[in-house]
């Protein structure tokens, strides 16, 4: 009987656990930040906030490129939280992701979600250089209920081309 008891414990205690990843569990991600561009089994992440400053007090944000055999799942805007072995110490970086998450974005009383919204910037971004901005550091993203529209601001440090900020009206 007894054995029987500690059976349906164990039982109820597994069924009960949550096999997701939680929040806590992504403090030892190698980076959490949004997807900003896509290449052939490549994807680029950049944090959502700043890491460092540089000597001109310049805010630096931490961008690895991540190759992946499962990159076909990323998306342009996704929030990733990526796990890697060792990476290349050049800006942005580059490193094999050995395991990332995608993480939900629900929208916060705006018709659009941060990942629309950089998907309609990279878009634009890539109009208004009149060519495809090949590693866009994403430096904001926020939303102006004023004015009803985000600003998304981006740098692009491999061809040393000028900080541009975007609006994107927010209508789908």
């Amino acid at each position: 009987m007894k054995k029987y008891f500690v059976l349906i414990i164990l039982l109820v205690v597994s069924g009960c656990s949550n096999p997701k990843t939680t929040i806590e569990d992504y403090s030892s991600s190698s980076i959490s930040g949004y997807v900003t561009a896509l290449q052939e089994g490549k994807f680029l992440v950049v944090s959502e906030s700043p890491k460092s400053k540089d000597g001109h007090n310049n805010e630096i944000f931490d961008a690895i490129w991540f190759s992946s055999e499962e990159s076909e799942e990323v998306e342009i805007g996704d929030y990733l939280h990526v796990w890697s072995g060792a990476s290349f110490l050049s800006y942005p970086g580059q490193a094999t992701a050995t395991k990332f998450v995608i993480e939900e974005q629900e929208r916060q009383r705006t018709n659009l979600t941060k990942k629309e919204v950089i998907q309609k910037a990279i878009i634009e971004l890539d109009k208004l250089t009149e060519e495809h901005y090949f590693s866009p550091i994403l430096t904001k993203i926020q939303y102006e209920k004023q004015k009803d529209s985000w600003n998304i601001s981006f740098e692009n440090i491999n061809l040393n081309k000028p900080h541009l900020t975007i609006h994107i009206k927010d209508s789908k």
